[in-house]
């Protein structure tokens, strides 16, 4: 992304800025025939917006932007990942940072994303690795990687998955695995002060250069935000920043399906991110949307989350789970940790489900005949495969099945 960056002879005009989810979601060669304009995706893994902060004021530095494209993923600015301070945040901007070109700015900005005691692994690389200093087999791995063509030449291709230019990465691989871990307490989604501040920074710094800043965030596959269970917390905490400072935001999880029919396994890779058709069709709405103003686009979103769940047609997406803080007597009387395993139907009422569980080391055993209970649990260490059978509850008519391994 920064060679691709730095050998820009265009000006940047629109600049997509924030996580994977810019990268694997937005294809900018598309959206260059549909504007005309020279677009660039700016985006890093785990990019929190500290870095999206300085890395605008790089683009800037450069480029005549005339749009700003922010994405917000919640889990970035929610719980400990919103907390900037800690390491375990702190080291994802080391990655975002090391090829920005040298100068006294990225001086200033890696002074000022890193807390001082990170400061010796944030400015000298090598320092990060030493503990590998006495591998020999490492070490003749990464001089093996780096000598090869394709390391020389910018080239990332592993053959289903290839870097373009301009920050895009083309996929053809298919979400295969329909099961999520909950990566965040639903009292945790809440918009950290962190991610508050540098939000607030952001879009200061645009209207200041009045530069035209959207808010948005991406489509993730369903199981990841039912299992948050209370994603329109962080949703609404985005709405009044961004109607403070009446500029739009737009969350493309919210979108009727008859506009973006995007929620099915085959435009996904995984369950955070879109493959090439996912992101063919996202890219197209994408620009469909941001062309207009929120009073044209009212009727392609719901209000919520909620509300999405309670109109869209009743479907079963796979299932999720979250371990449970009491551990249980099993019926050999060991003391094991639990998970809560919840099978993620956009429906409460609507839809009944039959249970079969096939532990790796065991016999396929009913877990529960058809109920519209949707929650089990199970120990925490138990792994198999998880067959969903689902019906309408009413008339016992027109369902389906999936499996997923747990």
């Amino acid at each position: 992304m920064w060679h691709n960056f730095y050998e820009q002879e265009k000006n940047i005009d629109y600049v997509y800025i924030g996580s994977s989810h810019v990268y694997c979601d937005l294809n900018p060669e598309i959206l260059d025939e549909k504007n005309g304009k020279n677009n660039f995706n700016m985006s890093t893994s785990s990019q929190r917006l500290i870095e999206s902060y300085y890395l605008l004021r790089e683009v800037d530095r450069k480029h005549k932007v005339e749009k700003v494209y922010l994405e917000l993923y919640y889990s970035l600015s929610t719980g400990i990942n919103g907390d900037y301070r800690q390491k375990i945040t702190v080291q994802n901007g080391w990655r975002g940072m090391n090829f920005m070109k040298g100068s006294f700015y990225k001086t200033e900005a890696l002074l000022s994303m890193n807390p001082a005691q990170y400061y010796p692994e944030a400015f000298f690389p090598f320092i990060r690795y030493r503990e590998h200093l006495m591998d020999g087999n490492w070490i003749k791995e990464r001089a093996d990687y780096k000598n090869t063509e394709n390391y020389k030449k910018f080239i990332y291709n592993d053959g289903t998955t290839e870097y373009k230019d301009k920050g895009y990465l083309y996929t053809t691989r298919e979400l295969s695995d329909l099961f999520t871990r909950r990566d965040r307490e639903p009292e945790e989604m809440y918009l950290t002060d962190d991610a508050e501040e540098y939000l607030r920074k952001i879009i200061e710094y645009c209207q200041k250069k009045k530069v035209q800043i959207t808010l948005f965030s991406s489509p993730i596959y369903e199981t990841q935000l039912m299992a948050n269970e209370n994603y329109d917390q962080y949703v609404d905490d985005v709405k009044k920043i961004a109607s403070e400072y009446g500029i739009a935001y737009y969350d493309f999880n919210m979108a009727k399906e008859e506009y973006l029919p995007i929620w099915y396994p085959e435009y996904f890779r995984d369950v955070g991110h879109l493959n090439a058709r996912g992101a063919e069709l996202y890219t197209n709405f994408f620009h469909q949307v941001v062309s207009g103003t929120p009073e044209d686009n009212v009727e392609y979103f719901y209000d919520t989350y909620r509300e999405k769940l309670e109109y869209s047609k009743p479907n079963v997406y796979g299932v999720y789970c979250y371990n449970l803080d009491e551990p249980e007597f099993q019926e050999d009387g060991e003391l094991k940790k639990m998970q809560r395993m919840v099978i993620a139907s956009n429906t409460e009422r609507k839809l009944e489900y039959r249970v079969l569980l096939t532990p790796d080391e065991g016999k396929t055993v009913l877990q529960q005949d058809f109920s519209v209970n949707k929650e089990f649990d199970i120990s925490a260490q138990e792994n198999g495969l998880c067959e969903v059978i689902w019906r309408d509850a009413e008339s016992g008519g027109k369902g389906g099945r999936i499996e997923v391994r747990y």
